[in-house]
Order: structure tokens, then sequence, then C-alpha cells
């Protein structure tokens, strides 16, 4: 797979037309003081686009608050921060359902006094990470206070939902790898492209960002080949099932092979050994579960 630099500015990747209309959108309320909401898997690139809503609204560093309730910081002085604040003020709120019950009555007591305040003009931006949304959806204080925020909700798709635009990313994070690692590739064997295809990245453009790197930085010369990653390379990036209910055992089944081929890099041989069948009825279910591009 050719990964000749490109003119084109690949910072938004937004090739589809459904994510190209989030960014048209996200980009035009950009004037709103109303409070903008995004929500997401994890490793979806929610603070990628705050960044660039901030950059486009000219908003400098002296004039932002974080609230990132995943991690200590002082509650009382940030809030404190924002109401003296002599100038517009931007807010950033970040797993707001660890935030504790009496920090969520004074944002939403500060939020009242803004609201309402001509001279106010306050941006707020939140970033809602999908596994909150059922603590949210629930009737709660939480979810009270989303129900005072969500103005203009936006939720980008994970990865496996932008699947045709795999090779922008795989350009990107290459360019980026060989930037920062001072390597020089431009180009890799197309089992690569199978390989990140089937792969379930379980922290979306996070983690195929930072397995390019790895690549990167374990190759050398002008092109990744893939005969030449060791085995144990991919160990850890095989699919993992969850064991649920509901799921028919021939789902399973077409898992459990696409996992072993990618481990084994395509090889029948090998993929048959290690699941214990022979390598004619691997052929069989192959084309059954119409796996033959994985070998």
């Amino acid at each position: 797979m050719s990964l000749r630099k490109s003119k084109v500015h690949l910072e938004w990747i937004t090739k589809g037309s459904d994510i190209e209309k989030i960014k048209k959108q996200w980009l035009e309320i950009s004037n709103s003081t109303l409070p903008i909401l995004i929500v997401g898997d994890r490793g979806i690139g929610k603070s990628f686009w705050i960044e660039r809503s901030l950059e486009n609204r000219n908003i400098t560093d002296s004039s932002m608050t974080t609230f990132d309730f995943s991690y200590s910081f002082s509650f009382d002085q940030n809030l404190e921060k924002i109401r003296s604040s002599k100038q517009n003020v931007t807010v950033i709120l970040d797993w707001f359902t660890k935030a504790k019950k009496e920090e969520i009555v004074m944002l939403q007591q500060w939020w009242k006094d803004e609201k309402y305040n001509e001279k106010s003009k306050v941006y707020l931006y939140w970033e809602i990470h999908t596994e909150e949304m059922e603590i949210l959806n629930q009737k709660n204080i939480y979810s009270d206070f989303y129900e005072q925020f969500k103005s203009f909700r936006f939720e980008l798709p994970n990865l496996k939902k932008r699947i045709s635009e795999l090779p922008l990313f795989v350009y990107e994070f290459l360019s980026e790898a060989n930037q920062s690692l001072n390597k020089k590739i431009s180009s890799m064997d197309e089992d690569f492209f199978v390989f990140f295809k089937n792969k379930i990245f379980n922290r979306n453009y996070t983690e195929l960002k930072d397995l390019i790197f790895a690549l990167v930085g374990f190759s050398s010369g002008k092109q990744l080949h893939w005969k030449q990653i060791p085995p144990h390379f991919f160990e850890n990036t095989l699919s993992e099932l969850n064991i649920l209910p509901g799921i028919s055992l021939e789902q399973y089944e077409k898992e459990i092979i696409k996992a072993n081929l990618i481990y084994t890099k395509g090889n029948r041989e090998k993929a048959a050994k290690l699941l214990g069948i022979s390598e004619r009825n691997l052929y069989r279910k192959l084309h059954e579960f119409q796996l033959e591009d994985l070998s």
C-alpha cells in the first residue's frame, strides 16, 4: 500500500459524507454561546475536535478553565476563577459523571447566574464518553444537569464505522511516526491493511496510531514488510471475545478463526494446527465465513 505524501492536509480526516457534515456543523456553531457537547467512544478524537473549535474561535489558554473529574483538582479554585474573570470565559468539562453531587449543584447555580447575565460571554464544551451515557440517561442529578446543557450535541463515529477512511488514518499516523522517529518509511505491504481492517481497535484511532508508531520504530528501510515482524508482536492485538448470551456459536467460530489467521500472518498450515483442525477443513471454513482475504 503506497503512502506517498499528499498535498492535502489530513489533520481533518472527513472523507465520508456524514463526518464531513458533522465537521461543517461543528465549525458553524463556533459563533454560538450555547453549550457544545461531543459524545463518543474512547480514542476517537473528541479532544482534537474541541481543540480545532477553540482555534477557530481564537481562544487563548489564559481564558480556558478545565474541570476534568477523572483526577484530583481544586474544584472551588477553578469555579472561583471563572466567576471572578472579567474577560470571556471558556469552560471544558470532562468525565462529569465522576463529579461529586455538591460540585454539580454549584456548577448548576453558576450556569444559572451566567445564562441570564447579558454582559457575560461563556463558551462551554462538554466531552462525554459513551460509557457515561448509561448514567446520564437515568433519572438523577447527573441527568438533570445533562438536560440543561445538551443544546448542541455531536456524536462522533468510531473507527469501525469509518473503515473506508482507514488508509487515510494509516497515512496520517505513518507520516507523524516518520517525523517523530526520524524514519523514511513511505509504504507498507497490503497484508498490513488487511490486518488493520479486521482488527478490533478498542481505543479506536489512538490504538491504531500507537500500533503504527510501534511498527515504524521496529522497522528500518523505506517499506514496512509484513514477514519481518515477529509473531509475538501481534500476540496482544487479537480480538477479545466477550462471552455474552444471544451470540451464536457460528459467530464465535468465525472470530476465533480470524484471530488465529491474523496471528499466523495468513499461514493456513500454522493456523490449522493452532485450531486443531485439518488444513482442508480450515479452507472450507474460510470460504464459508468469507475470510479468504486473510490468507
